[in-house]
């Protein structure tokens, strides 16, 4: 399939996030990071997959969320994990996303 043609499903399950590839491979990683000096928020993916993976788990939010997300920083045995579909490098801040539970109807 063309990548300029390539349609996402998103499931309630997030069955689908994160993705094998994310998943398994921990070459795919974020670091969030902000600037000390001019707090602009820095958001580094070492892979495509890995902004692929985040922007996917933003969309389930936005569409089966509760208002608020937490993601943040996990090692187990020595490795970094997946946490809400995307993994954070150990160096990362955390990142808190909230937003309204109410829809709004126009």
């Amino acid at each position: 399939m063309d990548a300029k043609n390539k349609t996402f499903e998103i499931f309630e399950d997030a069955a689908n996030i994160p993705s094998a590839e994310v998943l398994y491979d921990d070459v795919h990683q974020l670091k969030a990071d902000v600037g000390l000096n001019n707090r602009d928020v820095y958001l580094e993916f070492s892979s495509r997959e890995a902004l692929r993976d985040f922007a996917l788990s933003l969309l389930h939010e936005s569409e089966f969320g509760a208002g608020e997300v937490e993601i943040f920083p996990l090692g187990f045995d020595g490795k970094q994990q997946v946490v809400n579909g995307v993994r954070l490098t150990e160096s990362s801040s955390r990142i808190f996303i909230r937003y309204p539970v109410k829809r709004i109807s126009y």
